[in-house]
């Protein structure tokens, strides 16, 4: 995600997704988990998201997640 609005997601791959984004996590309509991307694959399968506390957790395509961009 070049910008930090909504973006619509392609389904099973995140390449959209760049480091800095700030990006939402959710299972149906409960938050998991949100937070700045830190680090990404190449192939846009999986990201590690850093929250503004310091946790930091990976999260793959296959996990069930659907990620949106966030407004910073």
């Amino acid at each position: 995600m070049t910008s930090r609005t909504n973006r619509v997601k392609a389904p099973g791959i995140w390449e959209d997704v760049q480091v800095g984004d700030a990006v939402v996590l959710t299972r149906g309509t409960h938050t998991e988990y949100s937070g700045e991307v830190d680090t990404r694959t190449a192939d846009g399968e999986t990201i590690w998201v850093r929250t503004p506390v310091g946790g930091r957790r990976l999260f793959h395509v296959s996990d069930g997640f659907e990620l949106t961009g966030s407004q910073p």
